[in-house]
């Protein structure tokens, strides 16, 4: 993902909660009938992008985010630059509450993500230091931390997700976090297992990336891609996707065991991977797929026969709560560490790697450059 683009946030396109009889419902594009069956999240930058009054859905603050506002120079963000200097500031005492705060990351990530409250409706997604993935009771004093920061500046539980790798001590944090009523988002999911785990310790949201596994097939054409097909098909030319099938398996699972859970589909490249997982509950979307989206109309809403020109009937769901489903389906059985790793397969093992490095980096590079001013501004 390129550095300029490091925050999430939606304008959430959603169904009305009250019918609307197609008589009396106008017309829509495809984005506007997928927004019926899915909440669309457009992949933008919303920092620079916002306007004075408007609300966003949601937003994100990382590593990559804080860094990207030190060093983009632009002037909009010139006002998140302010709110990680004074967080820095704040770590040589004062009245700021972030001074209770001794890790400098920490104060200026929650001095950022507190702005971000207030420029948005919907919930800010924190993303937790990578660097102690692998040690469960790290990220669960680590995030409880955070949210007691968040709260010293008035900003409620019910505002914040923080997001957890999908490692399985990661996801193991959110079990015992949830159970105090803070949210958490698994990210970096790329198999059935990992999913499986984050449901089983109550994560309130699985976010599963389809265009990095579909890559990593590219990459790899002498890997299996369906489970449950030929194992001589490895290398054939097939229909058979394991980014869109992962998201259909986690969502037909999470339906029938584990309901509370919300599956989120990104990564995806086409008006047609889109198409292919309406219902799901979410969808991140890039500006190109919303803009295909919303250039071809439909008639859904009208009932007099009349139809658009070139357009479609609407968006059909391809995902809802009682889909047929494989007949060796079943529940799957209280995971181990073991179990866990050994469910994970090449692909998941590999860009679970690769993603933890780069989470890694973006952190250690932004350490260094606010180590860098504190020296230089004290």
């Amino acid at each position: 993902m390129p550095r300029a683009r490091v925050t999430r946030r939606s304008v959430a396109v959603r169904a009305s909660a009250a019918p609307v009889t197609p008589s009396s419902a106008t017309s829509a594009n495809e984005l506007q009938s997928l927004g019926r069956l899915s909440t669309i999240v457009p992949d933008t930058f919303a920092m620079e992008t916002l306007t004075p009054g408007a609300k966003l859905a949601a937003a994100t603050v990382s590593a990559a985010t804080l860094r990207y506002c030190l060093m983009g120079g632009s002037t909009g963000l010139k006002p998140y630059e302010n709110a990680i200097n004074a967080a820095l500031a704040a770590g040589k005492g004062g009245s700021s509450p972030l001074a209770a705060a001794s890790d400098p990351l920490d104060r200026a990530m929650v001095n950022v993500g507190a702005m971000l409250c207030d420029a948005v409706w919907g919930r800010v997604e924190t993303v937790v230091d990578p660097r102690i993935c692998n040690d469960t009771g790290a990220i669960v004093s680590k995030v409880r931390s955070l949210a007691a920061l968040y709260g010293s500046l008035r900003v409620p539980r019910e505002r914040l997700v923080f997001a957890l790798p999908a490692t399985w001590a990661a996801t193991q944090a959110a079990k015992p976090l949830e159970a105090e009523g803070i949210a958490t988002n698994v990210n970096m999911v790329f198999s059935m297992a990992q999913g499986v785990a984050a449901m089983q310790a109550g994560a309130s949201v699985i976010r599963v990336n389809v265009g990095r596994i579909r890559e990593w097939y590219d990459k790899n054409p002498g890997a299996i891609k369906n489970p449950r097909g030929p194992r001589e098909d490895a290398g054939l030319s097939t229909s058979y996707d394991p980014g869109l099938e992962l998201v259909r398996s986690l969502y037909t699972y999470k339906q029938r065991y584990h309901p509370r859970t919300a599956i989120m589909a990104m990564g995806l490249r086409t008006r047609q991977d889109a198409l292919d997982l309406a219902g799901v509950d979410y969808l991140i979307l890039s500006s190109r797929v919303i803009e295909q989206l919303s250039a071809i109309e439909t008639d859904q809403g009208y009932n007099d026969g009349l139809s658009a020109v070139g357009g479609s009937g609407g968006v059909d769901a391809a995902l809802y709560p009682g889909m047929p489903v494989p007949a060796d389906f079943q529940q799957w059985p209280a995971l181990t560490e073991a179990e866990w790793r050994e469910g994970l397969g090449l692909c998941a093992s590999e860009l679970l790697k690769t993603q933890l490095a780069r989470r890694v980096a973006d952190v250690e590079e932004l350490v260094a450059l606010m180590g860098s001013r504190i020296t230089a501004s004290f």
